[in-house]
């Protein structure tokens, strides 16, 4: 074969070969709902993970939910998931439970609590590093638990002496574990109210109890309905209140619950009335 053909024939394979890479389907991405699993069973929780499987089951295989007792379990399917289905995470949301009377922020995964303490515990976070091996600079990870993101000073109390809540080190150490990836959080709770999954003001609000209603959980009542979000590029921002999709995107919303007139009066409304 002459010397000009055969480096013609070459050119066109490797033609063949790049035009085949660059017409190759990305890899699927999967919304991911961690739903941590307690001990004792609570009926919001109940309801919500009922929500989150039916909307699981319409989404047209965008959305997963996963119920797990510790971080190993949720890593373990999550990695089962996406190896099955050659995808990776394209939004990550923890749904769990805060724990102001801690004093400091936090969220957990079943047995596995994770604050500002231990997220950069090579050892702890071991496993939550193994979720992040499915994920990239587009994913979107929410922290789903009350005060996760708060940086007001808590009030201290018997047992807890009053201290920064240092929201803002828990989502900077989440950024080093989910590298790349933007990381949300909120200063107030996370209401688990119905429309969670309608790109509304589901996640905004606050509770009804009666406990709720004294200067202890003032500085939560400041702060109603206000997120942040961290990423390496950006850094620890104020955003607008965070709401999900029908198939668990984390959308960040057009306004803020506190823009709303009658967010507004129940917010003073309920300053105007704590008690000691």
């Amino acid at each position: 074969m002459k010397p000009a053909i055969t480096i013609l024939l070459i050119l066109l394979t490797m033609s063949c070969i790049s035009q085949t890479e660059n017409t190759a389907s990305p890899k699927t991405r999967l919304n991911v709902y961690i739903i941590s699993k307690d001990k004792k069973s609570e009926i919001l929780p109940f309801t919500v993970k009922t929500r989150a499987f039916i909307k699981s089951i319409f989404s047209k295989k965008r959305m997963r939910v996963i119920v797990a007792s510790r971080s190993e379990f949720a890593a373990g399917k999550i990695e089962r998931l996406m190896k099955k289905h050659n995808a990776i995470i394209g939004n990550l949301w923890f749904d769990s439970h805060g724990h102001y009377k801690n004093g400091y922020s936090s969220f957990t995964i079943g047995e596995d609590n994770f604050n500002y303490k231990n997220i950069n515990d090579t050892l702890h976070s071991y496993y939550l590093k193994k979720i992040a091996v499915f994920t990239d600079s587009a994913t979107k990870v929410g922290i789903g638990a009350c005060y996760a993101g708060a940086t007001f000073i808590h009030p201290g109390s018997a047992t807890v002496k009053s201290s920064p809540m240092h929201g803002d080190s828990l989502m900077m150490g989440m950024g080093k574990i989910f590298y790349g990836s933007t990381i949300y959080a909120s200063g107030g709770w996370v209401m688990m109210k119905p429309g969670i999954f309608s790109d509304n003001f589901g996640f905004a609000g606050y509770p009804l109890g009666k406990k709720y209603r004294t200067l202890y959980w003032k500085p939560v009542w400041d702060h109603l309905g206000e997120w942040y979000a961290y990423s390496l590029q950006d850094g620890y921002t104020v955003i607008n209140t965070v709401a999900l999709s029908n198939i668990g995107e984390i959308k960040v919303r057009s306004r803020n619950y506190l823009s709303l007139a009658k967010a507004v009066r129940k917010q003073s409304r309920a300053l105007e009335s704590l008690q000691p």
